[in-house]
């Protein structure tokens, strides 16, 4: 009977500590969402200005992009200027942009520190009134890492098909 009621108990142990990683997991999947929306929104709001690329625009958007990403990844964003990519975009269509319909969705069972995230957006973009001129969805993979109990973007591979046109 003893024997029995251990065995019991060890099932019902490990029923709660699965229930409990699966909330911790939801947790930390709900946190790494938030900071990519985060960073989404900060990377895609651009006010266009005819000195977009600016010496001083270039470092003001650097310094407002880099609390968002690990140290590895804005040094190669700044690198290869995928900081100022949406600069491109309002520079050629002399119109300011914003993200819209941000939507996230866990991709893998993740690593300890590590989540990637699809994600799909709205590019709108819009004249000095803020009236809406032209509306273009995109898509992308975020890969989210806890560095220091904080997520950062460790990477980012948007749609450079739908950059490209709206830049080109």
């Amino acid at each position: 009977m003893t024997l029995r009621f251990k065995g019991a108990l060890f099932s019902v142990l490990i029923v709660l500590l699965t229930l409990a990683t699966g909330c911790d997991n939801s947790k930390e999947v709900n946190q790494a969402i938030q900071a990519g929306e985060a960073y989404k929104n900060v990377e895609y709001t651009v006010t266009y200005h005819e000195d977009i690329f600016s010496e001083q625009s270039v470092l003001e958007r650097n310094k407002i992009i880099k609390p968002y990403l690990t140290e590895q990844y804005y040094a190669k964003a700044e690198l290869n200027r995928y900081t100022t990519m949406p600069f491109l975009i309002v520079q050629k269509q002399q119109l300011s942009l914003e993200p819209e319909n941000l939507a996230f969705e866990p991709l893998n069972q993740p690593t300890e520190n590590t989540y990637d995230l699809h994600y799909t957006l709205d590019f709108v973009l819009l004249d000095q009134d803020g009236n809406e001129v032209k509306r273009v969805p995109s898509k992308g993979l975020l890969t989210m890492m806890k560095v220091d109990g904080k997520w950062l973007v460790q990477a980012d591979e948007p749609d450079w098909k739908v950059s490209a046109e709206l830049s080109q």
